[in-house]
């Protein structure tokens, strides 16, 4: 596998002064890589966000990719009952190599895990409009209008069909959307909107619906005392986020999702099974 290509790199990193002197704790590195149509046991190569190269998705829809980014929380490691650590910090990963480690100082117990777990985009507690204050993650922002907060994810580039000659723009945004629902005063019928007007009346329900989820992913290591443990990398696979179980055809779903909650639901129940 091309390993050189680490989107993402997170070091745990110890508090090496202990009350007792013993040596408890020890370091982990943990990164996260992307794929198109990752396959176990096989040389993979990394998807390319340039514009220019081609994939073809299970709809035959031929794409090409200009950006990936997206958050996780809440990341946890996990073994046994009294080997579990919890980082609160939010997490912005793009496939920008300039943008690729990070440094967190954390206390990691010596020890054996099995399992890594994250919530994928934010949490209703930490979802909230100018949690940012700097680029690239203030950049994420999810418009007031339509709820506030921020991008869970933002897949961008283009689309077209084998018989095309003009490429069409595509976003698969993740976030939460906010639905107004009120009675219209004229038909007397209930009216949905994606859209905030500028003065809510009082007759109007608003209703947030969260697209964050929880992913786990089994990885066994060991953590050593002083030492640096390198865990394999976590996978993306950006093709399961237009299979199962839903197949995604931009025919259909057509480039914009933002304001269409099923739609939505769609991809978010998608991104469940695209890490490993």
């Amino acid at each position: 596998m091309h390993k050189i290509f680490i989107t993402f790199s997170v070091f745990l990193i110890l508090f090496v002064s202990c009350k007792d002197g013993n040596n408890e704790y020890g370091y982990v590195r943990l990164s996260f890589e992307h794929y198109w149509d990752y396959q176990d046991n096989q040389e993979n190569t990394p998807i390319q966000i340039d514009g220019t190269t081609q994939y073809i998705n299970e709809a035959g829809n031929i794409l090409t990719f200009d950006r990936l980014e997206y958050f996780i929380s809440n990341l946890r490691i996990s073994g046994s009952s009294t080997l579990n650590v919890q980082h609160p910090n939010i997490h912005y990963i793009t496939n920008d190599t300039n943008y690729s480690v990070m440094l967190l100082t954390y206390q990691i117990p010596v020890g054996s895990y099995n399992e890594i777990r994250f919530t994928f985009g934010l949490d209703a507690n930490n979802n909230k409009s100018n949690l940012f204050a700097n680029s690239p993650e203030k950049d994420m922002d999810w418009p007031v209008n339509m709820g506030g907060g921020y991008h869970y994810m933002k897949i961008d580039g283009k689309w077209k069909n084998a018989d095309d000659v003009t490429n069409t723009p595509f976003n698969l945004h993740l976030g939460a959307l906010e639905e107004i629902t009120r009675i219209d005063t004229i038909y007397g019928i209930r009216v949905t909107t994606q859209v905030r007007d500028s003065i809510i009346r009082i007759d109007t329900i608003i209703e947030k619906f969260h697209k964050h989820f929880f992913v786990s992913v089994p990885r066994s290591f060991t953590v050593e005392s002083h030492t640096v443990t390198t865990v394999d990398p976590i996978i993306m696979d950006v093709k399961q986020w237009m299979e199962r179980p839903f197949r995604w055809d931009f025919n259909v779903m057509g480039g914009a999702i933002m304001s269409r909650r099923y739609a939505l639901d769609s991809l978010a129940q998608n991104g469940r099974t695209a890490f490993r």
